[in-house]
C-alpha cells in the first residue's frame, strides 16, 4: 500500500515539472516571435515619432534643389510639363557675405539673365560679381566722354565698349542706367541688401516660363517663407517652405504672354548633401 502510494505521489511530481515545462517554453517561444514581427513589420507597435527640425537656412545651403512645374499645387485637372537631365533647372543658395559701406548692383540682361555686382569704395572702378551665373571674376570699369560711355575690362581683355542709352539718372553713381543695345542690352540698378543673409542662383533658363535665370537676392519675410529683394518688378518671387524636401516659388509680377508663364514652381531638394556629392552625383542624383 506504501509502494503504491509512493509511486502515485512520484507520478503526480512528474506531471507537474511537464506541465511547468510545456507552459514556460510557449512564452520564450511568444516573445522570440514578437521581437521577430515587429523586426519585420508584421505587428504594429506605437512609437513616439520625434520631429527633428532642420535650420532652414542649413537645409536651403546644404543641397542642389531641383525645379519643376508647380501648378498642380493649385489645380490637379492642369497637365504639366516634366524637365528631365540637362532640362531641368537647378536651384543653389549660399551665405550673402559683403564688405562694409559697398555698392550692391542688380544688373538685368535683356529679359533673360539677373546678376550682382557690387563695388567698394576703395576700389570704384572694380565690380565684384556676386555667385557664379556670370562668371566669378571681377570687371575693371574705365568710363569716357562724361560717363555716357563704359568699357568693361576682365582678366586683362577687353569685354566691348557700352554706350549709355538715355540720360544720367543719378550723378552719384554714374553705373546706374542703361548701357549697351541688343543683343546685350543691359540695365544697372543699386540694390538695398539690408538684412539679407541668403542669395539664390537658378543655373539656367526655365522652359516655358518667364522667371529668370541668374542670381537674387533673398530676404526672410516669415518663419518659413522668403522673398526675394530685387530692384525690377520681374525679379521678384516668393519662396514657401512646405517640408523638408519641397518649396513652392511664386513670382509676384505679371509679363507679357511672349514672354512666358508667371505661375507657381515647385523646388524639390536633392537626397545628397552638396560636401558629399561628386561630379556625377550632381549630374544623376
Amino acid at each position: 500500500m506504501k509502494t503504491i502510494k509512493n509511486i502515485w505521489l512520484f507520478s503526480v511530481i512528474i506531471i507537474m515539472l511537464l506541465s511547468c515545462n510545456r507552459n514556460t517554453k510557449p512564452a520564450v517561444e511568444q516573445t522570440a516571435f514578437n521581437e521577430n514581427a515587429v523586426e519585420t513589420g508584421l505587428i504594429k507597435v506605437d512609437l513616439v515619432e520625434i520631429e527633428i527640425k532642420e535650420d532652414i537656412y542649413d537645409l536651403l545651403t546644404s543641397y542642389y534643389w531641383r525645379l519643376s512645374d508647380g501648378r498642380r499645387h493649385v489645380d490637379w485637372s492642369i497637365s504639366t510639363y516634366d524637365w528631365v537631365g540637362d532640362m531641368t533647372p537647378r536651384v543653389s543658395f549660399k551665405k550673402l557675405e559683403l564688405p562694409q559701406d559697398c555698392n550692391l548692383y542688380q544688373v538685368r540682361l535683356r529679359n533673360e539673365l539677373f546678376y550682382l555686382l557690387y563695388q567698394t569704395k576703395e576700389e570704384e572702378n572694380i565690380l565684384y560679381p556676386i555667385g557664379s551665373v556670370f562668371g566669378t571674376d571681377p570687371f575693371e570699369i574705365v568710363f569716357s566722354d562724361d560717363f555716357t560711355s563704359m568699357r568693361r575690362i576682365r582678366n586683362g581683355g577687353s569685354w566691348g565698349r557700352s554706350n549709355r542709352e538715355g540720360e544720367q539718372s543719378d550723378p552719384d553713381y554714374p553705373l546706374v542706367g542703361i548701357w549697351g543695345s541688343l543683343p546685350s542690352l543691359s540695365e544697372y540698378r543699386l540694390l538695398d541688401y539690408a538684412d539679407c543673409v541668403l542669395y539664390m542662383e537658378i543655373d539656367r533658363e526655365i522652359p516655358f516660363w518667364a522667371v529668370r535665370r541668374g542670381t537674387y537676392l533673398l530676404k526672410q519675410t516669415e518663419e518659413n517663407v522668403f522673398e526675394t529683394i530685387s530692384s525690377f518688378p520681374d525679379g521678384r518671387l516668393k519662396l514657401e517652405k512646405l517640408d523638408s524636401w519641397q518649396f513652392l516659388i511664386t513670382p509676384l509680377f505679371t509679363a507679357p504672354d511672349e514672354e512666358g508663364l508667371t505661375d507657381i514652381l515647385t523646388m524639390n531638394r536633392s537626397s545628397i548633401r552638396i560636401e558629399d556629392l561628386i561630379e556625377e552625383d550632381y549630374i544623376y542624383e
